[in-house]
């Protein structure tokens, strides 16, 4: 009909909402895509330690020993350095979008719920028990 009056006050304000909802859906899914890729990797990473534990078990007990460190000594003291790099920058990268990933979430909630939430966070952080040195199984130092 035409010139009729619409039932809601601002007949615009839903799409609006919705578009904003749809933005939000884009980020969240971006964001799920990168936390998967990067819960792989590190699960590669993870994969890559067993295996290079077993070959350096394999190494140590042979009887060829001494040629393999005298062939390649300097790769094999490479693996284990180069793979704790890796693991190390993993955890960074998951550190910083779990970071961006908290902060998103928090701003869709109310600010009581993100101080109660916090609060409960805190609490589950003072019973876990506290880094206090490495725990590298290849460190070397």
């Amino acid at each position: 009909m035409a010139g009729a009056i619409s039932h809601r006050p601002y007949p615009y304000l839903n799409l609006l909402c919705m578009g904003e909802y749809m933005s939000q859906s884009k980020v969240a899914t971006e964001m799920l895509y990168v936390q998967e890729e990067l819960s792989d990797a590190r699960l590669r990473c993870d994969e890559l330690k067993n295996y290079l534990a077993h070959v350096m078990e394999l190494v140590e007990r042979s009887a060829y020993k001494d040629h393999f460190y005298a062939v390649a000594g300097d790769v094999i003291d490479a693996m284990p350095k180069t793979l704790i790099a890796l693991e190390k920058a993993l955890q960074a990268t998951a550190l910083a979008v779990n970071k961006m990933d908290y902060e998103e979430l928090k701003m869709s909630l109310r600010p009581e719920k993100v101080d109660e939430l916090e609060r409960v966070l805190e609490n589950v952080r003072l019973r876990m028990p506290r880094r206090t040195g490495r725990l590298d199984s290849f460190a070397k130092e």
